[in-house]
């Protein structure tokens, strides 16, 4: 009776062990891992293997193109930029395209090479969709050495028509422009389901985040100082151009700034004047704006505004 019930005891053992294995090996066949436009089946390409060298004297612009270009087409996947001190020609600009990531060892610089333009960008994500800039990242502007004295407008990211956007952790300083804009384009008069977390924008010249037309907008935890050199020189500015643009479901969640010349957070709303589209503007946990927050031309907007627990407007 005895070795029936150690028989019996080593049989379900030995089933147990079998069961755990086999589950393991199943999930190891089956799991797709979470994380922004990856699987396990996903093209992953490096830009040192097309030339690329980040070593911060050649222009690496077309080599990262090249690597984005080929990726988008076999459908999408990850590019891979090692650590190194990239040299970008912002008036070229690396421009993404659907089902992108690049993810960024840390450390990783991108820095726009001096220019003369009155317009351009680091990073261009334009009437595209499922993009995501994943790894911690400094991009640098030029606003120091920039070659002429006119425009405003040029961008560290510029985001525009575009859907399904996720940006985490980039430090985005020394702009002509903005640190990072977002609106719409011919194609689409407004970016949708976008989500930046914890940006941190220094020593831009115009702004550090420009919000011109975008519906359902996440900013998480932004940090920005010292935007000064050409009005509004605001941290956080939202500002549509037309009333045909939208401010619709937007959260600044725990902004931080100080010293913008401007102020931290302008929402100004005479272009939305008899607007069609109502906005919805949130501000939560506004303890750390230590530099102003001014609302303007609301009268004849709808919509809410809230700040924290209070509705600076609600109609």
């Amino acid at each position: 009776m005895r070795n029936i019930m150690r028989n019996k005891f080593f049989l379900i053992f030995l089933f147990t062990v079998l069961l755990f294995i086999f589950g393991i090996y199943f999930l190891y066949k089956n799991t797709i891992i979470i994380f922004p436009n990856f699987d396990r089946k996903t093209t992953i390409e490096n830009v040192k293997d097309y030339g690329a060298l980040g070593n911060g004297v050649k222009d690496d612009t077309l080599s990262i193109q090249k690597v984005i270009d080929r990726v988008s087409k076999n459908g999408g996947g990850i590019v891979e930029i090692p650590r190194g001190r990239y040299a970008i020609d912002a008036t070229k600009s690396i421009t993404l395209k659907n089902n992108i990531t690049l993810k960024f060892d840390p450390g990783t610089e991108l820095f726009a090479i001096p220019n003369s333009s009155e317009n351009y960008s680091v990073i261009n994500i334009h009437d595209v969709e499922n993009v995501s800039l994943i790894g911690e990242m400094t991009i640098i502007g030029e606003r120091e050495h920039h070659k002429g004295e006119r425009g405003e407008w040029g961008f560290g990211i510029s985001i525009r028509g575009s859907n399904n956007i996720y940006i985490e952790k980039p430090r985005i300083k020394d702009f002509w422009g903005d640190g990072i804009y977002i609106g719409s384009t011919a194609k689409q008069n407004y970016s949708k389901h976008i989500t930046i977390l914890n940006p941190i924008c220094e020593n831009n010249r115009r702004q550090g985040i420009t919000i011109i037309s975008a519906i359902d907008l996440d900013i998480i935890n932004p940090q920005i100082f010292s935007t000064k050199g050409i009005p509004p020189e605001y941290g956080i500015d939202l500002e549509p151009n037309n009333k045909e643009e939208f401010l619709k479901e937007i959260n600044i969640i725990a902004p931080t700034t100080k010293y913008n010349e401007g102020g931290g957070i302008r929402i100004y709303l005479d272009a939305l004047s008899q607007s069609k589209n109502p906005i919805n503007i949130r501000v939560i946990d506004k303890t750390e704006i230590t530099d102003g927050f001014e609302v303007k031309g609301k009268s004849n907007v709808k919509g809410k505004i809230m700040v924290d627990s209070y509705y600076l407007l609600n109609n």
